[in-house]
């Protein structure tokens, strides 16, 4: 395929409209914010709680409990261990959220949506109308089984490698530093009334533009001899994805081709239609348009969500992501019922 011919076969698929659906798991599963989970671990250390909050949570801890181990719910263990290993409940969540989880692991979160690109690449190459993801991708095994093998043992097999302090250390700066950042552009977009639709449109395409600036810098330090492990890391993703966009039939052919085919696929409806772009991608616009200053843990809420919605059928999350998830249609869009500690009443898990 020639230059013409590669840029005319990529121009068509990105007009194309495309559909992406989700398989939810095959048991109710339910993922609870990180904030819940400490909110157990003030009520097992009987730490002052709202009383009426301390209620519904207790209803909640009990009701999801009791379901899991009815085989009515699931409750994996999400990708969250890093938010609290510095917290100091951190010697006591992991073993609130084994009992909860009987062992079951969600894959993390780069894991599932490397599964969710090679799904859309895919679909790009072949130029198909469709895209669909199955809800195994998300899971290290069958959560239920897990359940199940834990039921019959007596026994919770779990484990966690501590993280390397540096590591948590460069998660921390790397976390401020996300906050600042959309908190800068927060003010400046609703400060010329930016829309949501027009932020949406530059959240769907911003991330190849910033790929194509990472892999820039990225290839001079190389040339340099400069380039360390967490310049190398940061861009080990683009390069895994290229390999596939070639692997499945991408025309390419050179360096250049590969990159120039992954980022004409990353600003297309396959990549932004995908579950978790497509959470991820509304609810970052939401947070640049509206007037609320950005929370820390805004971005990390964001992309445990946007792993989460599409895949289970409950979400218990902060009152301020639920509303927004209900402005922006989202719960509705992946059919998952999102609830929020305030206003809970009945608990997921008595169904």
């Amino acid at each position: 395929m020639n230059i013409k011919e590669s840029q005319e076969f990529h121009s068509e698929r990105r007009g194309r409209t495309v559909t992406a659906t989700i398989e939810k798991s095959k048991t109710p599963m339910i993922w609870l914010d990180t904030s819940v989970l400490i909110d157990f671990a003030k009520i097992r250390v009987g730490e002052n709680i709202e009383p009426v909050r301390a209620q519904r949570l207790k209803r909640l801890w009990s009701a999801v409990r009791k379901a899991i181990r009815s085989e009515k719910l699931v409750c994996p263990e999400w990708d969250q261990a890093h938010e609290f290993e510095s917290d100091r409940f951190g010697k006591l969540l992991p073993g609130i959220v084994s009992d909860l989880s009987c062992g079951a692991h969600c894959q993390a979160y780069a894991g599932v949506k490397d599964q969710q690109i090679f799904i859309g690449l895919k679909a790009y190459i072949a130029g198909a109308d469709t895209m669909h993801v199955p809800a195994s991708i998300h899971f290290e095994e069958d959560p239920l089984e897990v359940v199940r093998e834990a039921k019959k043992t007596g026994y919770i097999i779990d484990a966690e490698t501590p993280r390397v302090t540096e590591w948590l250390e460069k998660a921390k700066l790397d976390k401020l530093e996300t906050q600042e950042a959309i908190e800068e552009l927060r003010q400046a977009y609703t400060a010329k009334n930016q829309t949501f639709e027009q932020q949406l449109a530059l959240e769907r395409i911003g991330e190849s533009d910033s790929m194509m600036t990472m892999m820039e810098e990225f290839r001079r330090r190389k040339r340099q001899g400069t380039v360390d492990f967490w310049q190398l890391m940061n861009v080990q993703g683009f390069f895994i994805h290229m390999q596939a966009y070639k692997h499945f039939g991408g025309p390419s052919g050179d360096l250049a081709a590969d990159l120039g085919g992954l980022y004409s696929f990353m600003r297309s409806p396959y990549y932004w239609e995908l579950p978790i772009q497509d959470v991820a991608c509304r609810i970052s616009a939401d947070l640049v348009v509206k007037p609320f200053e950005v929370k820390s843990g805004d971005s990390m809420d964001n992309q445990h969500l946007s792993m989460a919605i599409p895949v289970a059928h409950y979400v218990v999350a902060d009152k301020a992501m639920v509303d927004r998830c209900e402005r922006l249609g989202i719960g509705k869009k992946w059919n998952t019922k999102i609830f929020a500690t305030r206003t809970l009443v009945s608990c997921p898990g008595n169904t």
